[in-house]
């Protein structure tokens, strides 16, 4: 689900930045944001950083009431994605990078909130510490592109749903 979320943000992030920018392959893209290869995409590039359990709304427990007793169950996971939106650019066009960050900066203010497959899903701009920006910078590579980093909340990772396919994830059919 982490992958549908962020090609479908990065995609209607592209669409926003074609109207100011043409450019035929497009602006924005999921994908690793280091120096490991030897040209830059020239774009707009989205890239999870952390995965982060959401605890805003209590922590449920294992044990629920029904009419029949009490029955063990596993509470969903309900988590954040803190993600980085860097402008990945060639330095010849370090301008154009930071019109592009504009652009996006504004996109993520007039669509805070967008849909996929039905779950909404809200974004918001986060505040790192200059410390911060430099570790996470430094584990990417060492190279620092102008970006933001944000916050896509309320995914919710529910086991029950794999379970009701037939077999549980927890109870593996092992031939020998």
């Amino acid at each position: 689900m982490i992958r549908k979320i962020l090609t479908y943000y990065a995609e209607r992030l592209d669409e926003y930045l074609s109207r100011f920018h043409r450019r035929p392959e497009g602006l924005a893209t999921v994908g690793l944001i280091s120096n490991a290869t030897e040209e830059s995409p020239n774009k707009m590039v989205v890239s999870l950083l952390n995965v982060e359990r959401e605890t805003a709304g209590g922590i449920a427990a294992p044990v629920q009431r029904t009419p029949e007793g009490y029955v063990r169950t596993q509470p969903p996971l309900l988590l954040n994605l803190n993600v980085m939106l860097a402008a990945v650019f060639d330095e010849r066009q370090y301008a154009e990078s930071l019109s592009v960050l504009s652009d996006t900066l504004r996109f993520i203010q007039s669509v805070p909130k967008f849909e996929v497959e039905g779950v909404d899903y809200t974004i918001e701009i986060v505040s790192v510490t200059t410390q911060d920006l430099n570790n996470v910078w430094t584990l990417l590579g060492g190279q620092y592109y102008p970006s933001v980093v944000c916050k896509i909340r309320r995914l919710t990772i529910d086991a029950g749903e794999i379970g009701t396919g037939g077999t549980t994830a927890d109870k593996p059919i092992i031939e020998m």
